[in-house]
């Protein structure tokens, strides 16, 4: 492959990821929502190119959303998890065959990376998140579980997802890119 198809592959990815990041900004209810959509860009690189591409792609958008993004929850999260997602669940999917410990192994990555990310928005950004107390002191649990929860059907949507992209726009994106 040449380098210049994957820079300019890489460059769409990153500036389509980055709008998409904005968009939390202007839409405080998509904190989630948008970090997550902008995660399941990558999907086009992991199948495409080597996953180093798609690690500088996610450190650039990472870097750049934490830098610029008005919503610095929505950046963390984007750099906490979404961003690595897609790859790490590619490397992962290949190199253990044990559903069940895969399954745990991703679900270890995503309750660390969540966790640490609130970690560093409280204490490093200081966003307070005085209101989650109002709701009593067992709050935080009962996010991370239903956080668990929707974990589990983004891992779906990125499987999916992937199939879906190998099987209806591997093609046409080899065709534009001429890898």
């Amino acid at each position: 492959m040449k380098n210049t198809s994957l820079t300019a592959l890489g460059g769409i990815i990153t500036a389509l990821s980055i709008v998409f990041m904005f968009m939390s900004s202007l839409i405080p209810f998509m904190t989630y929502i948008v970090p997550a959509f902008a995660g399941l860009l990558l999907i086009v690189t992991v199948e495409e190119v080597e996953l180093k591409w798609s690690a500088y792609i996610y450190i650039a958008v990472s870097v750049l959303s934490i830098l610029v993004i008005a919503d610095k929850e929505s950046a963390v999260m984007y750099a906490f998890f979404f961003g690595y997602y897609p790859f790490v669940r590619s490397f992962l999917d290949k190199r253990i065959k044990n559903r069940v410990v895969n399954k745990l192994i991703k679900f270890l990555i995503f309750n660390v990376g969540v966790v640490l990310g609130y970690l560093l928005i409280i204490y490093v950004f200081a966003i307070p998140l005085e209101e989650m107390e109002e709701f009593g002191k067992y709050t935080n649990l009962v996010l991370l579980g239903l956080g668990n929860i929707t974990f589990v059907f983004y891992d779906i949507v990125v499987s999916n997802l992937s199939y879906i992209y190998d099987k209806k726009c591997h093609k046409q994106i080899v065709k534009i890119f001429k890898f």
